[in-house]
């Protein structure tokens, strides 16, 4: 893995460090951000690495999160796995709806999907606790507490922060790592173009299954986190709405590379930039949405790989550029 990808890792190190001096209202900003940060990863996958258009990373993360909610005897981190491997059976599914459709039509089913979960599963009292909803169990680790929870100021406790965190960086890890890997190049190749990975000798459909089953994953791992954060989860902590917005969020910090979702869990409602934002006034985390859908919209027009791959692309150029003499070209033969 090359020095760049260890760049976001440090960046969370750092973070990491500063949960230890930040004040109750920026530490649960940050452990905000970490929580959508993962879901981001999940769709970061499945459609900037695979061009498959999903709406359902919060119906996965639901699915994980009551499930842990079930198994509440399963002790910590078995419980959160578990409940990771029940959403990629639940990917796995709604990735066989990739294998026959693409584009506007798996969109609009993934959509379908998304609801169905909602409605049905989401709705059952024994499985979600109904209306009233359910309350997580505490995480602990070899006696050690992990939960959010905490009096006054100590709220939210630095050990969950601090895990949240950690968690995230795992989860980006494991996706710079495949991404960077032969899975990876299957994965673009299948994004670039279906026809000609396949006639290449690639396996569409399992790179279509195996894109599902990460980003399930992620997103179940990202749902259990926030369960966690909020203590009592109901079906609507996991709405078709939410969905829609980890996605267009994705897409304004860049959904073709992981390194995105950092940039996405901070521009995450209730995350660090809706504290920022509070802190200069009131009215400017109130319009956090109308100033996030007036970027979005410059950046579909002006910067289709997102914010953070326009600089990264800015970035690469740069340094194309500085390896060569002036007046030089890659030649070797002198212009001008």
């Amino acid at each position: 893995m090359d020095v760049g990808a260890w760049r976001p890792i440090a960046l969370l190190a750092a973070a990491g460090i500063a949960v230890m001096v930040l004040d109750s209202e920026w530490r649960l900003a940050v452990a905000i951000s970490a929580c959508v940060a993962v879901i981001a990863l999940s769709v970061v996958v499945v459609t900037g690495l695979v061009g498959q258009v999903s709406f359902a990373p919060y119906a996965f993360a639901g699915i994980a999160a009551f499930t842990v909610i079930r198994l509440d005897y399963v002790p910590f981190p078995i419980a959160p796995l578990v409940g990771g491997i029940v959403a990629v059976a639940v990917g796995v599914v709604v990735g066989l709806l990739a294998v026959r459709v693409r584009g506007s039509q798996l969109a609009v089913a993934t959509l379908a999907g998304s609801i169905a979960i909602e409605e049905l599963i989401f709705r059952w009292s024994w499985f979600s606790g109904g209306d009233l909803g359910a309350r997580m169990p505490r995480p602990s680790l070899f006696g050690l507490d992990l939960g959010i929870g905490a009096v006054g100021s100590a709220y939210p406790r630095r050990a969950f922060v601090v895990t949240t965190l950690v968690v995230l960086a795992l989860c980006l890890l494991m996706t710079l790592g495949i991404s960077r890997g032969v899975v990876g190049r299957r994965w673009r190749a299948v994004r670039d173009n279906e026809r000609a990975a396949s006639a290449a000798g690639i396996d569409v459909t399992g790179v279509k299954l195996t894109a599902f089953a990460v980003s399930a994953l992620l997103a179940g791992i990202g749902g259990v986190l926030l369960g966690y954060q909020r203590q009592i989860v109901t079906g609507s902590s996991f709405t078709l709405f939410n969905s829609l917005m980890v996605v267009a969020v994705v897409y304004l910090a860049g959904i073709a590379t992981p390194s995105g979702a950092l940039l996405a869990g901070a521009l995450a409602s209730g995350g660090v930039l809706t504290v920022a934002l509070a802190r200069m006034g009131d009215s400017g985390a109130a319009n956090q949405l109308a100033v996030s859908g007036l970027l979005l919209m410059v950046v579909v027009v002006w910067l289709p790989t997102g914010v953070f791959g326009s600089v990264a692309h800015v970035g690469r150029a740069v340094r194309g550029r500085s390896r060569w003499p002036s007046g030089r070209t890659r030649s070797g033969t002198f212009v001008g």
